[in-house]
């Protein structure tokens, strides 16, 4: 006989479920999240779906249009460059400079960056305040000359743009968690858990972290963009990954005395920028909303 269960009970979607409904409401949210997993895709795959070598050079197709053009071919679907290289195979391949090597920084960056920051949050007096002011100084100079001071000093190369990239954002996420745990510190939900006697490592990761949770990602969402524009920037300068790597910067920065002639050597990789950029900015700002309305309702 089958048990039929005559009382209603009202089942609440999870935390990541949640999300994804609110998300699911804004398209453009949808949208973004599909481009940024293929981003994300085809970085990862980059090695296996690559049509050719990034740096092979094909002399018999020197900018080559892309095939949707009349002088286009198949073969390269984007077209090739001044040295006959095919575009989507270097698009693909600049994937792991422009979008992998940020994240690796970015997460760095937010390891050390929260570490120190919800230490400096949780203290008080001295300390507290002489980090708050240092990092107003060094806040108020922009993170991209910042970055140039520093790889004017350690020369152009891969592993200095990152370690540049890396100190850059590091005092950001200082001082964004910071001051959200300061502002958290005082409120009565907290100061009802310290009477309750937690001790400060609970206080922090149970009871004052997960209200923070929007704040953080908005600055993964900002440092995550800063780090490909400033990547891409110091490509475009000359000052970053070096060529013949297809970093997006530097070939928007190569593609400058082609522009009349071939501009989907500009066009492609600026697009390829734009859209990733674009992509983390929505997708992140779509996740704080979600969040902050759970916080509210709940």
């Amino acid at each position: 006989m089958q048990n039929a269960n005559i009382y209603f009970q009202q089942r609440e979607p999870s935390p990541l479920r949640q999300i994804w409904l609110h998300m699911n409401a804004n398209p453009f949210a949808v949208v973004a999240f599909y481009i940024l997993a293929l981003s994300l895709a085809m970085m990862l795959l980059s090695p296996l779906i690559t049509p050719f070598n990034p740096d092979a050079q094909f002399s018999d197709a020197i900018l080559q249009p892309p095939s949707w053009s009349d002088q286009g071919e198949i073969r390269f679907l984007f077209g090739t460059d001044d040295l006959g290289r095919d575009m989507l195979s270097r698009i693909i391949a600049g994937s792991v400079y422009s979008l992998g090597y940020p994240l690796i920084a970015v997460l760095v960056a937010a390891i050390v960056g929260v570490t120190i920051g919800a230490w400096a949050g949780m203290s008080r007096g001295v300390q507290s305040s002489a980090l708050n002011h240092m990092l107003d100084v060094i806040l108020s100079i922009p993170s991209l000359l910042l970055a140039l001071v520093i790889i004017a000093i350690l020369g152009p190369s891969l592993i200095n743009v990152m370690f540049a990239i890396t100190l850059v954002l590091i005092p950001q996420f200082i001082h964004v968690v910071h001051n959200a745990i300061y502002d958290e510190r005082y409120k009565e939900y907290v100061t009802a858990s310290r009477l309750n006697g937690v001790n400060r490592w609970y206080m922090l990761t149970r009871v004052i972290f997960p209200n923070i949770t929007s704040v953080l990602v908005m600055q993964t969402t900002f440092a995550l963009s800063t780090a490909i524009l400033d990547i891409a920037a110091l490509g475009f300068l000359g000052l970053g990954v070096q060529a013949p790597a297809p970093e997006w910067g530097t070939m928007l920065a190569r593609s400058l005395d082609q522009v009349y002639v071939s501009p989907w050597m500009m066009i492609l990789p600026g697009l390829a920028l734009f859209l990733t950029i674009l992509s983390i900015n929505v997708l992140g700002d779509s996740i704080r909303a979600a969040i902050a309305e759970r916080v509210r309702n709940s």
